[in-house]
């Protein structure tokens, strides 16, 4: 009987030892075993492939094995690439961040700035939905406001960058966004018969975003309440703007 116990204890070892060797236990084994040579070599062909994790696992040994000199730039910048395509974001805009903080100089800032911005824009991909919804004054637009200081950081320091036409296109896209979920809230404090808030709204519209689509109504947002809150000669104010710069807005009377 303690000789059976003896074998059984014996197995039960053997196969215990066999699952500690775990699939990922292998693949990080033989990631850390690879020369930097290979690690390279391997993270570009992940990248090119499309295979954004592998090349992720692959840039990071690197970097953390070399965090310094040339191959340590590039692999800097090709990890923001690769947090980017695979929905990394935070980890991209911090690496970003790192890159920015690090080479100040380096040549290729502006793509940084630009990918930086691509990856605030990209998290506020469901924006337009959202200005539909009901609870859109409870909506954060600050990745919008980060993806916007990116994109004038890059046009600003570097006017001819490749990336700085797109750069300011996206800029005019997220204007007109955060001034549509400004119109939003202007809107939903007329409803609730707020029009002192929505007066500020609608002014910090006028003032902020002058060349947004949402600048007509939110002049008629402000010679409503200005007329409701019995202050005419505001009113009138905005009316003549509005119909300066827009004559052809169909002002409604309330």
């Amino acid at each position: 009987m303690q000789k059976q116990l003896v074998i059984i204890l014996a197995v039960t070892g053997l196969f215990l030892a066999g699952c500690s060797s775990t699939p990922d236990a292998e693949k990080k084994t033989e990631v850390e075993s690879l020369t930097a040579q290979e690690l390279t070599t391997k993270a570009k062909a992940s990248l090119n492939s499309g295979n954004y994790a592998r090349a992720i696992e692959l840039l990071e040994e690197i970097d953390t094995r070399y965090p310094f000199g040339r191959i340590s730039e590039q692999v800097k910048l090709d990890l923001v690439f690769a947090y980017f395509k695979k929905g990394e974001f935070d980890k991209g805009q911090t690496q970003a961040d790192r890159f920015i903080r690090q080479h100040p100089q380096h040549k290729s800032l502006d793509y940084v700035y630009y990918m930086k911005g691509l990856m605030y824009y990209e998290q506020e991909r469901g924006f337009f939905k959202d200005l539909l919804s009901a609870d859109i004054h409870k909506r954060d637009n600050s990745n919008l406001k980060a993806a916007f200081d990116s994109f004038r950081s890059l046009v600003q320091v570097f006017p001819e960058s490749e990336y700085a036409p797109d750069a300011r296109q996206r800029m005019i896209q997220v204007k007109n966004l955060l001034a549509k979920h400004e119109l939003h809230i202007a809107k939903f404090y007329m409803e609730r018969d707020s029009y002192v808030g929505a007066a500020n709204r609608a002014k910090y519209i006028v003032e902020a975003y002058p060349k947004s689509s949402s600048v007509p109504q939110a002049l008629e947002i402000l010679v409503n309440s200005y007329k409701l809150l019995d202050i005419p000669e505001l009113a009138e104010q905005y009316r003549r703007v509005l119909l300066l710069n827009h004559p052809e807005y169909n002002l409604g009377e309330i």
